[in-house]
């Protein structure tokens, strides 16, 4: 952690700066914005000043202005708002991302974050075998590296789509090019399941939570230039993308991985869930860091 603060001191500071949050309100209502929303146009990269983390998603919905365009005080009233508006993410997962999000910043009892605070290696969003990021041994960690993201790109070639199978050989071949240059490589259970649950966060955003099936195009858009592909024809899924649904995808990807004996792993559905709950120090930490929200949600 950034600070000498344990984590229960984080969570209790959290509950006591931050008040008591109106959920219902705040929970009612979430869902897509309209696609006459000038926000699903209005792209702008990042300027001088502004921050971005190493998930491409959340860099995305930044460059469009669904969350802040200069990447800071993100709160958690502000995220479930905006991932939902955009990418029709369950509020549940934002929570937990915005719980580990605290949990890293500089500040956790402040009650907001900045989205390069997820730049902590192993926590939970920036790991090694990235598909789109550099381990953090060789530097950054936290920009896009085209060469990783072509090692992706070549396993859909001839692919107009993917597909559980391919993404799965796709993610485990960039684990093995981590293991064997990086002296560092770090891989264990829970660096495993946010490997697998990087891959059901892209293939769930682009297409919806069951069938596996995104456009390539769309997920280069998303990848290559941090941008949600509207003007190519996306539309955010009808379904929200939750915990359940991600573990689901991400035990499916497990289940496809020809090579999941070696990684030595025990993976189920719940796995996805029960490692955010782990990072943040449990439920009950969860909890207090997110006025009560966590448990609303069912983490």
């Amino acid at each position: 952690m950034r600070s000498s603060l344990t984590t229960l001191a984080y969570a209790l500071l959290a509950n006591a700066v931050n008040g008591q949050l109106d959920i219902g309100s705040l929970l009612s209502g979430l869902g897509p914005a309209p696609a006459d929303d000038p926000r699903w146009t209005d792209f702008h990269p990042p300027g001088t000043g502004d921050v971005r983390s190493p998930c491409p998603g959340l860099n995305a919905l930044a460059n469009h202005g669904f969350i802040h365009h200069d990447g800071k005080n993100m709160t958690l009233p502000h995220l479930i708002e905006g991932l939902a508006a955009g990418m029709n993410m369950g509020a549940d997962f934002t929570v937990a991302i915005s719980g580990a999000g605290l949990l890293s910043s500089p500040d956790p009892f402040a009650g907001a974050f900045d989205l390069n605070d997820l730049d902590m290696h192993n926590f939970p969003i920036e790991h090694d075998a990235s598909l789109s990021r550099q381990d953090a041994y060789f530097g950054n960690d936290y920009s896009f590296y085209n060469d990783n993201w072509q090692q992706v790109l070549n396993f859909y070639d001839g692919k107009t789509t993917t597909d559980v199978p391919t993404a799965s050989r796709a993610k485990y071949a960039r684990v093995n090019d981590s293991m064997t240059i990086n002296p560092t490589f770090t891989y264990g259970t829970r660096e495993a399941i946010f490997s697998y649950g990087e891959t059901a966060l892209y293939i769930q955003s682009m297409s919806d939570p069951a069938s596996g099936m995104a456009q390539i195009d769309y997920v280069r858009s998303l990848f290559e230039q941090e941008k949600l592909p509207f003007e190519l024809g996306w539309r955010p899924s009808a379904a929200p993308i939750t915990l359940q649904s991600l573990g689901n995808m991400v035990f499916e990807l497990f289940l496809a991985n020809p090579q999941n004996v070696p990684e030595g792993l025990t993976i189920t559905a719940n796995s996805y869930k029960d490692a955010f709950e782990a990072v943040a120090g449990g439920s009950n930490i969860l909890a207090n860091l997110t006025d009560g929200l966590s448990t609303s949600v069912g983490l």
